[in-house]
């Protein structure tokens, strides 16, 4: 990641898998989830709100959370309900997305 200041919607569905519908609905959830929007109403979404949003991602996803279960864990601070095993997930997604975006390249070029 980190090769730009702003991710469009569709960019950041993409890195984290998900529907853009899902990362609209999860603004109206959380009111700190608030990425930037041009004059035109694009949004633009920071690395900042890309980590909150994997944050979320991975209380729902990988340790079965409800939408109203991440906001309590966030509200109380997540750090103490963090398995031992978040950052290495994180570092391995990110590292599958940068493949699959080598992976994509190199069919281009074939």
């Amino acid at each position: 990641m980190k090769d730009k200041l702003f991710y469009t919607i569709n960019e950041v569905a993409e890195m984290l898998e998900l529907p853009a519908s899902t990362l609209r609905y999860w603004e109206k959830e959380f009111s700190n989830l608030k990425p930037h929007r041009t004059s035109s109403g694009i949004r633009r979404y920071t690395e900042k709100d890309i980590d909150f949003l994997k944050k979320i991602l991975y209380f729902t996803r990988d340790c079965g959370y409800s939408l109203d279960g991440v906001k309590k864990v966030l509200k109380i601070g997540s750090q103490q309900y963090l398995d031992p095993t978040y950052e290495l997930t994180a570092t391995l997604n990110e590292m599958k997305a940068m493949l699959l975006d080598m992976k994509s390249q190199l069919e281009k070029q074939n």
